[in-house]
């Protein structure tokens, strides 16, 4: 049985994709060695998250890069724009801010840095969430 996460997870595969990204599976998590040490994986994963830390970051489900056409006054190359995306059931929609206790609050700290560094990131749940994260990119750095 797919789980309505898998679903939108393909969705949003296929949009980016479709946009010129290509987005690279980040898992993870937390595992346990021979003598019950945690050894945590993932980008960005350093350990355990202390409840209301409001500096947290969480890293998306996916991480890659949009390919971007640099225009003339940019001077003419494709350049790969770093991309963040966390894919979500279908359903969910993106808001402004998270309760600090929450995965999301911490995923869209790590979104706000990207974003802040012009990169491209943000949740998804819908092709049409991924066509959002992309085209605002581009109205923030045309501006």
């Amino acid at each position: 049985m797919v789980t309505p996460e898998a679903k939108a997870s393909l969705q949003v595969k296929l949009a980016a994709n479709k946009q010129g990204c290509r987005l690279l599976k980040n898992n993870t998590g937390v595992a346990y060695d021979k003598n019950d040490r945690p050894i945590f994986f993932g980008l960005g994963n350093d350990g355990k998250k202390k409840k209301g830390d409001k500096n947290v970051i969480r890293t998306p489900d996916w991480v890659g890069w949009h390919n971007v056409v640099i225009t003339e006054e940019m001077v003419g190359k494709t350049i790969p724009v770093f991309l963040a995306i966390d894919a979500k059931k279908l359903g969910f929609e993106p808001k402004e801010s998270y309760h600090v206790n929450t995965r999301e609050y911490g995923q869209n700290n790590f979104f706000k840095r990207v974003i802040n560094a012009n990169g491209v990131a943000g949740f998804a749940a819908t092709a049409e969430h991924v066509k959002t994260i992309i085209s605002d990119f581009y109205e923030r750095v045309t501006k």
